[in-house]
């Protein structure tokens, strides 16, 4: 097992792009691990760009209405 403190950061374990199952035991300010099983990430292909965000962005306009608790929040998490 790899031994490492708590402060030492996990960019340090090495690790490549994907999915990992690690093992750790902790005991005081020592952390031994094991890595149990590592998945690559696969290589996806890229997306096009749909135009939707210079279509679109900024388009939106602020509609009050105190009697409508939804259409506040709306307003409240998305139009500032």
């Amino acid at each position: 097992m790899n031994t490492l403190t708590k402060s030492t950061p996990l960019g340090t374990l090495g690790l490549p792009a994907g999915d990992h199952w690690v093992k750790f035991h902790v005991e005081g300010d020592l952390i031994s691990f094991e890595l149990a099983k590592s998945i690559p990430q696969p290589n996806m292909p890229s997306k096009a760009a749909t135009g939707f965000v210079q279509k679109w962005g900024a388009s939106s306009r602020k509609i009050e209405d105190e009697s409508d608790s939804w259409l506040s929040h709306i307003n409240g998490k998305h139009l500032r």
